[in-house]
């Protein structure tokens, strides 16, 4: 493509003021403008980190939550109950724990600030991802970055796919909800891809299931052809493994569903058959390595450094902070001395805690209610018994500060974090496989939890059960979780005897909580007039059980 088209196409797509799905504010580039003499220089790459640079960037600083992308996942880890904030255990108010509204289920309503947060940490950066392909998507010497820009588009995608598709929950003290979300089955959110108009937008509707999927499928596809010989250049550009999970994320979601909607989309078993193909593809592609206990467990490296089985991340840096507080350390790394988490005390419940074998190495980096600071102190930053012993039992010290810097949160808060693992790959395997062939995905298992616990043995024969709590300690913090337990209509509990749950947020269903489930912000709603039918409001469906029930 001639450089002169390629600037005329920027101008036009960088100009022009779109307001709606997403595209209010401008992402891309972070200055408003890209020269000519960018172009000309071949500065793709430069130009193509608009896009993770834009999953690290705040929608309004409504919260101090609103790091971005991951910000994100951490409201789904607190909605499903992987998360336990345990500082009020020790005196400290419960409040301190910023993503109180998903552990609560509070404001979920499509005119709440939690929805606009949600959609506008998406949308803006599908724009992104749509103005690259329009400038360069014609461009043969561009083709991987193309690819690159529609791998990110498809991670989106998928995401609001999970996200935003209503399913069955009970909503007791919502008796409209289930007309809510039978009215608003099996659709998603609407498709906005590079061919879209101002006059489009303004008359979008949701997507279908099979609509959304095959729009991300059709991405996927593009993005294997372009990515077959490519190598990655940075820690934020996605391989062809990346693609490969990709498809593997998608496929284990459209498992989950046997209800006829999804028209030539495959489901039920030969959609986990398929998860399982290409979880194996991506493992293999990859080269299937898993994170040693090493890595795991520095306290300098651990969890804010590329390891060796982590095929996608992002990377904040300096240029990128706001703030101590707008920040993902700020908020999961219990050793920063800044931010929220030596007050919140993230960590996991007591019954996960129990359930882990003293044997796992990753229960090494979770205080007990008995340990000890001599048997903590090769694993943590800190120095001094009187602070150790400040942290409240199961706090989960998972996510170092970076460069092992507790005090400057320029430098703490200069993270890597994850976007997809190699060992996700192993569990969408195992957990397909399971769906269908039982006996090669137990062993599948315990070959996996051998690289954590060499003593391993499961306690319980529900397979499926104990797959979900491993990926659980696997990923927690890292926003993956509550699309697994959303798919499979998984009951929460946090209301048992001896709950560390704050009383706000304990809760005993049947199936999946209601508010695992988005609705779409009304400020959307307002101008996209295509979108007839919204999400029923899921906001305090349940009410906290009271600790004199908490059975």
């Amino acid at each position: 493509m001639k450089v002169n088209k390629i600037f005329k196409m920027a101008a036009v797509g960088l100009c022009a003021l779109v307001a709606l799905s997403g595209c209010i504010r401008e992402t891309f580039p972070k200055e408003g403008v890209i020269t000519e003499g960018q172009l000309v220089g071949g500065q793709i790459d430069p130009i193509l980190k608009g896009i993770p640079s834009g999953m690290l960037s705040y929608v309004s600083g409504w919260e101090h939550t609103d790091f971005g992308y991951h910000s994100v996942g951490c409201y789904n880890d607190h909605a499903c109950k992987l998360i336990a904030c345990n500082g009020w255990t020790t005196g400290l108010p419960a409040g301190y724990n910023r993503f109180y509204a998903s552990a609560y289920g509070w404001g979920y309503s499509a005119s709440s600030a939690l929805a606009s947060h949600v959609w506008y940490n998406y949308y803006p950066q599908i724009k992104t991802c749509n103005d690259f392909i329009v400038m360069f998507g014609e461009d043969e010497n561009a083709a991987a970055h193309v690819g690159i820009a529609k791998t990110y588009r498809a991670l989106f995608y998928l995401d609001l796919a999970r996200m935003f598709e209503p399913l069955y929950a009970e909503a007791p003290n919502n008796p409209n909800y289930e007309a809510g979300v039978i009215e608003a089955q099996a659709l998603t959110v609407p498709i906005v891809d590079e061919n879209f108009t101002e006059d489009t937008a303004k008359d979008n509707p949701r997507a279908t299931r099979e609509e959304i999927f095959n729009f991300i499928f059709a991405d996927l596809a593009a993005a294997e052809e372009a990515l077959a010989d490519y190598k990655p250049t940075s820690p934020t550009n996605p391989s062809l493994a990346v693609v490969y999970g990709l498809y593997a994320r998608a496929y284990l979601w459209l498992g989950g569903f046997e209800d006829g909607l999804s028209g030539a989309l495959p489901q039920g078993t030969d959609a986990y058959k398929l998860a399982a193909e290409y979880a194996r593809k991506s493992i293999d592609a990859h080269g299937g390595a898993i994170m040693s206990e090493y890595e795991w467990t520095n306290p300098t490296t651990g969890f804010n450094s590329m390891a060796s089985s982590w095929m996608w991340a992002l990377v904040q840096s300096t240029d990128t902070i706001i703030n101590n507080l707008y920040q993902f350390a700020a908020h999961m790394s219990p050793e920063a001395t800044y931010g929220y988490a030596p007050l919140s005390h993230p960590g996991v419940s007591t019954v996960a805690y129990d359930r882990l074998s003293d044997t796992d190495f990753r229960k090494n980096l979770i205080k007990g209610p008995e340990t000890t600071f001599a048997e903590f102190a090769p694993y943590t930053l800190i120095t001094t018994e009187s602070e150790f012993d400040s942290f409240a039992p199961y706090t989960f010290f998972k996510f170092r500060p970076a460069q092992g810097e507790r005090v400057d949160y320029m430098v703490a808060g200069s993270s890597t974090l994850p976007l997809m693992r190699c060992e996700e790959m192993y569990f969408i395997e195992m957990e397909a496989m399971a769906h269908y062939d039982t006996t090669t995905a137990w062993q599948k298992l315990y070959d996996f939890m051998a690289t954590r616990d060499s003593m391993y043995a499961c306690m319980t024969q529900d397979l499926i059960d104990e797959i979900i709590f491993q990926k659980g300690i696997e990923f927690w913090g890292e926003g993956i979780v509550m699309y697994d337990m959303k798919r499979l209509d998984m009951p929460i509990d946090s209301a048992y005897q001896g709950t560390n749950f704050d009383p706000d947020a304990r809760f005993k269903t049947n199936g999946r909580l209601a508010w695992w489930t988005y609705c779409i912000p009304q400020g959307e709603t307002q101008i996209n007039l295509g979108i007839q039918c919204n999400n029923p409001n899921p906001s305090q469906a349940w009410d906290p059980v009271l600790p004199t029930e908490g059975n």
